[in-house]
């Protein structure tokens, strides 16, 4: 369906006050993308019931930052990142899972801002929220895990332990890692030697082209430089369902 004049003109508007993802492929340094992409890389604050992660989750090692058996409070406890113009961003749905309240951090901003869950899916662990952006803010663009070489570098970009964009470098160590966590399975995971640690949870993996490959997810306690993340394109396959009327294809 073709857009309307006005709706073009509104999101070519949206674009303008956006810093642009790399649009022509290609390569660039690590310091460049940290440069040019740090401000799309938010913090996600939730205000929790008086909940805790499910057991069988803890084992595996989700970066979740969560205190048991206290009252509701605001905690940081993972990481997402600016997708779109509009304001939307990525998450786990582990993240803000029996949230009442969702904040986002922006980078260079004293407070966070209020952010809206747009949609979710718990099946594959993703969640869409959605805010107003600042100006002269910037955004990532999805890439194409099917494209993805083992071998390859990545950055993992978040905030472990509450330390606001820290950047960890590695490669890509393995493709389509199935795994069983919880109730859920990953069947597409990307192996990453990337340091990966609590907090880090919704945050982009990103290669030297600027694009999110992945999701980071999931950490093994048990041994240095595992760390997983959501293959890209099944986060593309989830979109259109957790986004409704919103989504709009071939503009991700």
């Amino acid at each position: 369906m073709q857009k309307s004049p006005i709706v073009k003109k509104q999101t070519a508007k949206r674009k303008q006050n956006v810093i642009q993802p790399n649009r022509r492929g290609k390569t660039l340094d690590f310091v460049t993308i940290v440069e040019r992409y740090k401000s799309a890389i938010v913090g996600v604050e939730v205000t929790q019931e008086n909940t805790r992660p499910r057991n069988a989750m803890l084992p595996f090692g989700f970066p979740w930052e969560a205190m048991p058996n206290q009252e509701p409070q605001a905690l940081n406890i993972g990481t997402g990142f600016v997708f779109d113009p509009r304001g939307y961003i990525l998450t786990n749905e582990h993240v803000i899972h029996g949230a009442s309240k969702v904040m986002v951090q922006m980078l260079g901003k004293e407070k966070p801002i209020a952010a809206k869950v747009v949609g979710t899916n718990y099946e594959h662990d993703l969640a869409v929220l959605k805010v107003t952006l600042p100006k002269n803010g910037s955004l990532l663009k999805l890439g194409h895990s099917k494209d993805v070489k083992v071998g390859e570098w990545v950055l993992a970009v978040g905030n472990p332990l509450g330390l606001d964009h820290s950047v960890t470098v590695g490669i890509v160590s393995a493709k389509e890692r199935p795994m069983q966590i919880g109730d859920r399975t990953y069947p597409h995971l990307l192996q990453t030697d990337a340091a990966i640690n609590r907090g880090n949870s919704g945050g982009p993996l990103i290669n030297l082209r600027g694009e999110v490959i992945g999701i980071n997810t999931a950490v093994s306690q048990s041994s240095q430089g595992i760390g997983f993340a959501i293959a890209i394109d099944v986060v593309r396959d989830a979109l259109k369902a957790m986004m409704g009327s919103a989504y709009q294809e071939g503009e991700l």
